[in-house]
Formats: structure tokens, sequence, C-alpha cells
């Protein structure tokens, strides 16, 4: 069965028509994020009416920032839009004219990688997606937990990495946000060599640029010790890590798995392994698409 996939972004709205994992069509349009709630509405249906018509889709995943609840299909909170309580599955399927299904955009992905990426017969599988801040979800049997406080879960990158550290966008302090992102990446290396550059300049440097070379330790530790505390708390099979800096994986997993085989408890017994995500920038549309399938009610692919 043919379904449609969106994931609504800050900057763009990916979308496509997807049939058991395998992107058929793709659509894209900028998000107008500044021209409100109605506009950013709109430009989903433009970026979806780039899609053919046939073969058409007859029902709808939407991956969305934020705090959600998947049942009600509303938009409790999202910060960086500015939306509190807003019934976006209600809207999106009046103007679509079929019935949509929402979940935040990280476990959207990390859905699209247990079902059809790195954690492909893996039953339990946790994604961090690592962008200018860091996201996160987990999957078991196929599944994303359906209620509202599944529907917050998994904010990984709020956990407390230093006590008293930097102060992070939330209010809190200390959080691996601030030193585990790709943001956090381009801010240590301009604190230590006085100079600006993007993580893909920094990453590539590292093997002439001591201080590229500590930048990624420094980001590697922050990293693997995120991953031994989900390894810690939720014990799935493998971390897969997304978003760019998963172009650049060579150089920091080993470090992250040395990590893990030292700080996860019983490691040995159960090993947890860390691996780049395989989905790429699709992950999300891949993953809202499956909302609706058997696997995610509760079967496997």
């Amino acid at each position: 069965m043919i379904r449609l996939g969106i994931d609504l972004g800050g900057t763009a709205i990916k979308c496509g028509l997807v049939e058991d994992g395998t992107l058929l069509h793709t659509g894209q349009a900028p998000t107008p994020l500044r021209e409100g709630y109605r506009a950013v509405l709109e430009a989903i249906v433009k970026a979806v009416k780039q899609l053919p018509e046939e073969p058409g889709a007859s029902e709808a995943g939407l991956a969305v920032p934020g705090l959600i609840d998947p049942g009600e299909g509303r938009v409790l909170y999202s910060n960086n839009f500015g939306w509190e309580n807003r019934p976006i599955a209600r809207d999106l399927s009046e103007l679509l004219g079929m019935p949509v299904r929402i979940a935040n955009d990280a476990q959207t992905a990390a859905l699209g990688e247990a079902l059809y990426g790195a954690g492909r017969g893996c039953r339990r599988i946790a994604v961090i997606t690592i962008g200018t801040g860091v996201g996160g979800g987990f999957v078991k049997d196929g599944r994303l937990e359906k209620d509202v406080s599944g529907g917050m879960a998994y904010i990984f990158g709020h956990m407390l990495y230093q006590a008293g550290g930097l102060r992070c966008n939330c209010g809190r302090a200390g959080c691996y946000e601030q030193y585990a992102s790709a943001g956090a990446v381009e801010r240590i290396y301009h604190e230590l060599s006085g100079q600006a550059k993007p993580v893909r300049e920094i990453f590539a440097s590292v093997r002439e640029d001591r201080h590229a070379e500590e930048t990624l330790q420094l980001f590697s530790g922050a990293l693997g010790a995120l991953c031994a505390d989900i390894a810690n708390a939720f014990r799935p099979e493998i971390i897969a890590i997304g978003g760019g800096v998963s172009r650049s994986a060579d150089l920091f997993l080993p470090a992250v798995n040395r990590i893990l085989a030292e700080e996860v408890y019983g490691s040995r017994f159960a090993p947890v392994k860390a691996v780049p995500a395989l989905l790429g920038n699709q992950a999300g549309v891949i993953g809202a698409a499956s909302l609706n399938t058997k696997a995610h009610k509760g079967g496997r692919p």
C-alpha cells in the first residue's frame, strides 16, 4: 500500500510517496515559519501537490517537532515553531482530504530506521539525530508509544551531561545538546581556534588541525557518554546516529563504541553498539509514512 509521508522541518518541508519503506516520489517546499500556522499548513499542501496523482495515497503520516499528543493529533508545544495546542492532524486532514497521523519528528525518524534502516531485524533500537540540537527516539518491536507521555519521551538532548554546565535554550544548564550537537562542534572549535567553520570542514581537517582534532575528541566523549546513558536506561541492541554528522561517523564511532564497552553496565553480556543511521534525511518521511503500517501497530516488516 502506498502512503504519504511528510517531514515538517524548521527550514523545509519534505514529503514523499512511500511503499514498504521505498520512497517512490518526493516533493519539498520552504517552511514559512514567520508567516504563522495556517501558512505552514498551506506550504505542506503545496509540497504534496508536487507529487504525482498516480500512484496516489489514501492516508498520511506527519513528523512534527515538539511535544506531541499522537492520539489527539495535536502539537502540545513546539518551541522552535512557537506553537501550543495546535490540532494539526485534523486541520491537515481537512486540507488533504485523507486521514493524518502525527508523531514527534525524531521519534518518526527512529521508526523509519527501525523498520527499514539500521535497525531492521532488531527488537530494540535507539536513534540519536544530531543537528543544531540533539533529538532522539526509541522503538521496541517496530512500535512507537502512542499515548501523550510517549509523545513527550526520549528528549535525549536535554538529559544532563555536566552539572552546572553551559546554559541550554531549554532553560537547564549542562544538557547534552550543548556538548554533543553539530552546533556544539562549531562552538567548541571557535573557542579553541578563534575561527568559525562549519562542522563538515572541522571534521575534514582533523588530521592536520590540532584544534579540529581536540574538538572531535570532546564531541566524541560527550556523544559516547550520551550513548552510554541511553544504553543503561533502555538497553537497545543498537544506537543509530543520524543527522549530517553521520557522514563523518568513521571519525567518532570508534571512540563512542569504546565508551559503550567500558561504561555500559554488563556490556560483556548484553553489548550495545553505535552505528551510522542508513536512511539519511529521508528517515523522517519514511518513518512518517510508516505511522500507518501494520508494523507500527505491532507487527514486523
